[in-house]
């Protein structure tokens, strides 16, 4: 009997709750990108995509400027946060740190949930919170996405006045309500250590007790024995720990009428906990240094410009971090001098993201970083000179004359499995030069959305780590259209390289996702906010059916080792995402495949599909790439012209003897196919095709099919509805 195991599973919509939506993706198996997007209840949201054992958390702030503009970030341990400045002030006193845990999987749903501890007897009114029961000092609420807007507005306001008036002990905004969590937010663990308590004294830039603060302590000796939050209360915080070597650091945040954000970062290290209720002291006025600053090889803009502080313990158990935000004009960071540690390791990483000014979008980019051990008191740093930056010359595409999609690009450094970036408004179509620097070894990945303003499906592609080597130039294209449903590949140069068609001799996987004819470009989908399937997936064994499900585009099978032809049909519905050509895409590829045959995968290379019963092979699933070579808008002009399709298998599984090709085309919708004429090229697997499109033809919406077959029994057909607009 064949058992199958559904890998891909859509879950609600994006603009949910905290956290919410997961995009489809392989989940749970490694390298191909598994998307989720968190919606934080200050209006804020964050997409976190996990691959190569890697996970990025692209932000998309409430705000475009002043205070709301600000989120820093925390981890500790694996557990990653993301707060908006206007929240620290407030966090472990009226605002649980679980409401910014975007690792959190404990919630779900199109809202963001939360629970209220209150005192009296009235139900408690917060901003933009719906209370839907409160008995006994507690209470049960939600915000949706557009009530977050309200709470976060509300919280700002309050932060700044609050800033003004030197920390008043009670907020208006809170009124009678004394802490707000997120539902679901788990127990605090049980120390198994001997504990000590530590007290921690905090002052401010003046020298007066801080009245209020968060921070974070980390054992260094071993970062499981002994790491967690702190609230400041009045200038003390005390918490219990283990023995050993410690680091602390908190910040002093205050807001001007402005709307600008200052954050002086504390940091103490190699502290030495030995004994019953030892003070340690943390003082912003040692925070001396200048807010950082960059210098780059051509005028830009910086959009965002931030400094991670990262602490490891001295065995390499556990890294935690603190992001602070140093961009101008809405943010100003004072970090303390800190000489590399006798205990444990201390980093600071600058990054920085700037774009040209000169054309709407730039004509070209920066997105690099730089690494300090310790923290040095001067804070600039100069780029490499452009010779020595990656370029790759990028040109966005879109479906209409204007979009504005987003673009984000996230650095990871050498040895990073975690890294924070925002997510910025880009106008499309476009085409600019975007520049990439760090640390020898540093990879990139990258987000692109569609439409940045759809909550429930921004059309987002991803692309997994990838290696930035520098004075390296190339050219790439997003978002061109006929997107098609196929098997995607990892980009060259990924530290893990995973197949989504392999097998071992008694298992198989076969995945198909959308790509935008960019092979390791690999579409996110979001599911239906009323739960109505999007996508469509099937397998089948010599007629018989191993998987049939909705909302899955793809699966793991168990079977046998003997040669045989299965069959992958995948469906998927974009209409979602707003989009106007390639609204919907069917592949039906047929393949013959035993437990024993096909080209051996590189030793490198994992399938989700190994249950350790034999090698693993790659398996000859047929896929067409296209380019119409039609406007970056998604037209083709009127007029005689060719495209270009290339016929193949994916990356690693050999070469395809592709014994036909025919490609159709149909006026959207009427089923008309007509058969184009195909040649070949002069490289193998690729062709030309000939269309020709009467001036009356203009404003014809086209759907378009290619179908092949290869000597090894394989046969593809591959559809995309509504491929592209005939016009100028």
């Amino acid at each position: 009997m064949a058992v199958a195991a559904a890998l891909v599973a859509l879950a609600p919509s994006g603009s949910a709750a905290t956290p919410t939506g997961s995009a489809v993706g392989i989940t749970g198996t490694g390298a191909q990108t598994a998307t989720r997007t968190v919606t934080l209840l200050t209006g804020d949201s964050v997409v976190l995509s996990t691959a190569s054992g890697r996970t990025s958390a692209t932000i998309r702030p409430a705000a475009t400027s002043g205070v709301r503009s600000v989120v820093t970030t925390l981890r500790l341990g694996d557990r990653a946060y993301a707060v908006p400045a206007v929240a620290r002030p407030y966090l472990g006193r009226y605002l649980d740190p679980s409401l910014f845990d975007v690792s959190s999987t404990t919630a779900a749903g199109p809202t963001v949930r939360v629970n209220l501890a209150y005192s009296g007897s009235t139900k408690p009114v917060v901003p933009g919170v719906t209370v839907t029961s409160a008995r006994d000092g507690l209470a049960a609420g939600y915000l949706t996405p557009q009530s977050a807007q309200t709470f976060g507005a509300a919280l700002a306001s309050q932060a700044v006045a609050d800033a003004q008036h030197g920390w008043p002990a009670h907020s208006r905004l809170f009124g009678s309500v004394t802490r707000i969590s997120a539902e679901g937010s788990g127990a605090v663990a049980t120390p198994s250590y001997p504990m000590k308590t530590l007290v921690i004294r905090a002052v401010d830039h003046t020298g007066t007790p801080l009245r209020y603060g968060f921070g974070f302590y980390v054992n260094m000796d071993d970062g499981r024995k002994g790491a967690g939050f702190f609230a400041i209360d009045q200038g003390q915080a005390r918490v219990s720990v283990p023995t050993g070597n410690y680091a602390l650091v908190s910040t002093e945040d205050t807001f001007s009428p402005a709307g600008i954000y200052t954050s002086r970062v504390m940091l103490v290290s190699d502290y030495r906990v030995a004994a019953q209720n030892q003070t340690v002291t943390l003082d912003a006025r040692k925070a001396t240094t200048q807010t950082p600053s960059v210098s780059l090889p051509k005028s830009a803009l910086v959009q965002d410009l931030s400094v991670i502080l990262m602490l490891t313990d001295a065995n390499g158990f556990a890294s935690f971090s603190l992001g602070s935000s140093a961009a101008p004009p809405s943010a100003r960071l004072r970090l303390t001098p800190t000489k590399p540690p006798k205990h444990g390791r201390i980093e600071e990483q600058t990054i920085v993201n700037a774009v040209d000014t000169s054309v709407p979008g730039g004509a070209y980019r920066f997105d690099g970083g730089w690494m300090d051990v310790g923290i040095p008191v001067a804070q600039h740093h100069s780029a490499p000179v452009l010779a020595r930056q990656n370029r790759t010359d990028t040109t966005y595409y879109t479906d209409r004359d204007l979009r504005i999609g987003g673009t984000s690009r996230a650095l990871f450094f050498p040895g990073a499995s975690f890294a924070f970036a925002q997510v910025f408004a880009t106008p499309m179509p476009l085409q600019r030069a975007e520049y990439a620097f760090g640390p020898v070894g540093t990879q990139l990945s990258e987000v692109v959305y569609t439409d940045i303003a759809n909550v429930d499906d921004p059309g987002m592609f991803t692309q997994e780590l990838h290696a930035i080597p520098p004075g390296k130039a190339s050219g790439t294209t997003w978002l061109r259209n006929p997107i098609v449903q196929t098997v995607p590949d990892t980009p060259a140069g990924s530290t893990f390289a995973m197949s989504l068609a392999c097998r071992t001799r008694d298992a198989l996987l076969v995945a198909l996702e959308p790509v935008d004819n960019v092979a390791t470009h690999v579409g996110q989908v979001f599911g239906s906010p009323d739960g109505t399937p999007v996508a469509h997936f099937t397998l089948s064994r010599n007629g018989k059916t191993l998987f049939d499900g909705d909302d899955s585009l793809g699966t793991v099978v168990d079977t046998g080792a003997a040669p045989a032809t299965y069959r992958a049909v995948g469906t998927l519905d974009r209409r979602l995402a707003g989009t106007f050509l390639s609204t919907a895409t069917t592949t039906d590829v047929s393949f013959v495949s035993g437990g024993t045959t096909g080209p051996r995968a590189p030793a490198t290379w994992y399938c989700p599909a190994d249950n350790g019963s034999g090698g693993v092979t790659l398996l000859p699933v047929l896929r067409a790439l296209v380019d119409l070579h039609g406007t970056t808008r998604g037209t083709v002009p009127v007029g005689s012209r060719a495209f270009d399709v290339e016929v193949g298998y994916p990356a690693g599984a050999g070469a395809a003897k592709v014994t036909s090709v025919t490609v159709e085309v149909a006026v959207a919708g009427s089923g008309a196919w007509v058969t184009l004429p195909v040649s070949s090229a002069p490289t193998a697997g690729h062709y030309r095709v000939a269309f020709s499109a009467k001036p009356f033809e203009a404003g014809r919406v086209m759907d378009l099919r290619v179908s092949a077959t290869d000597a090894a029994g394989g046969i593809l057909h591959q559809t995309t509805d509504r491929a592209f607009l005939i016009g100028n």
